[in-house]
């Protein structure tokens, strides 16, 4: 009875090893599997706090792209004001100036018509001119 009950102790003891064997080498897969997990995790939280670091840099650049932007607008518009003011200031004045040279087209035509009879008259002949270019002797 003493060597049955010693047999079945060692029976259980057997098969409490190999369990105990059998958890123990899960234990160290699992083990192993958390470290690798831990590394993944390290890895990506890395990559998460790079990307913010990235997203933050890229709103300050959106708002400093956004305020000079604002301020190109702003210039066009100042640009397309003191533009249209330049184009109002040369339509009035194209307008006198057209006048004015009409005025002075029709006053060159006037005297073409009054001195163009007597303009042969007025031309100096070219000896009388070089008679009038001497100096006279002393």
């Amino acid at each position: 009875l003493i060597q049955d009950l010693i047999a079945k102790l060692q029976a259980e003891a057997g098969s409490e090893a190999t369990e105990k064997a059998y958890c123990d080498e899960q234990m160290a897969k699992t083990e192993e599997k958390k470290g690798e997990l831990a590394h993944d995790i390290s890895k990506l939280t890395a990559k998460i706090d790079q990307s913010i670091s990235k997203t933050a840099g890229l709103k300050s650049e959106v708002k400093e792209l956004q305020a000079a932007l604002a301020a190109l607008i702003k210039q066009q518009a100042e640009m397309d004001k003191i533009r249209q003011a330049t184009h109002s200031d040369y339509v009035e004045a194209k307008a006198d100036l057209e006048s004015g040279l009409s005025g002075v087209r029709k006053a060159l035509g006037v005297l073409r018509e009054y001195y163009g009879n007597s303009a042969a008259a007025l031309l100096q002949s070219s000896s009388n001119l070089s008679d009038d270019m001497k100096q006279p002797a002393m």
